[in-house]
């Protein structure tokens, strides 16, 4: 059985730390996105930080969460790309359902989210440090850009899923069209944020059970309880 975890080392940095881990298996991911319920999200988003920008309180969380790790020079947590892209008026993109669908989630509510094909998870996914020699073609790519060593990244056996944890993923691992096993997860950084946190989880759970079928399951990890079967 696969296993999500986290190395211990990490809560050395985030003591505080909780992801939020969505499994869901038989999920029809054919056909178009989901674009009406990510433009009305995107709109939700904007109206949220139009007067702070990537200042906003919640954004700032991870913006000072990725100055705490080693990481790829220039790059920012995925969330406060998605606030520069609104406040300069573009739009955001449909890609797939599950993808429009914990995009939606994300820019709703604040809070990072990311998702991989399950079945394309080599062993266990890990958030850990990098040794350096793990395979990585970003995403939309074909070129290999190893992490560096001691990045802080999202892994299996076959490589590195997510460079600089919050940055971006791997093509290898990406949802698809023909994905029918999904893997989510969603950081909490701020822990006075709990309750949105959990309020977004089960948002996210009952939309994509609503929306593509199948089943699926939450477990949060936290320092005490590091790892779960995905």
């Amino acid at each position: 059985m696969k296993r999500f975890r986290i190395e211990s080392s990490v809560f050395d940095i985030f003591p505080q730390l909780q992801i939020g881990v969505l499994t869901f298996h038989g999920i029809d991911n054919t056909g178009s996105g989901r674009e009406h319920l990510l433009k009305e999200a995107y709109n939700i988003f904007y109206e949220k930080i139009k007067d702070l920008g990537i200042s906003h309180p919640y954004i700032t969380d991870y913006k000072e969460a990725m100055k705490k790790i080693k990481k790829k020079k220039g790059c920012s947590a995925s969330i406060e790309a998605m606030a520069k892209r609104a406040m300069k008026g573009d739009n955001m993109y449909t890609i797939n359902p599950v993808v429009d669908l914990y995009n939606a989630i994300s820019l709703k509510n604040i809070i990072t989210c990311g998702g991989e094909d399950l079945d394309k998870i080599a062993g266990d996914m890990v958030l850990g440090f990098a040794k350096g020699d793990e395979e990585f073609i970003p995403l939309g790519e074909n070129k290999d850009s190893p992490p560096r060593e001691g990045e802080l990244i999202y892994k299996d056996d076959l490589g590195a899923v997510v460079r600089s944890w919050l940055w971006r993923e791997a093509d290898r691992t990406k949802l698809t069209n023909e994905t029918e096993n999904a893997l989510l997860y969603m950081e909490l950084i701020n822990e006075s944020r709990i309750n949105d946190f959990k309020i977004a989880l089960n948002e996210l759970h009952k939309l994509v059970i609503e929306e593509l079928g199948g089943s699926g399951s939450i477990s949060i990890l936290k320092k005490d309880c590091p790892e779960c079967e995905i």
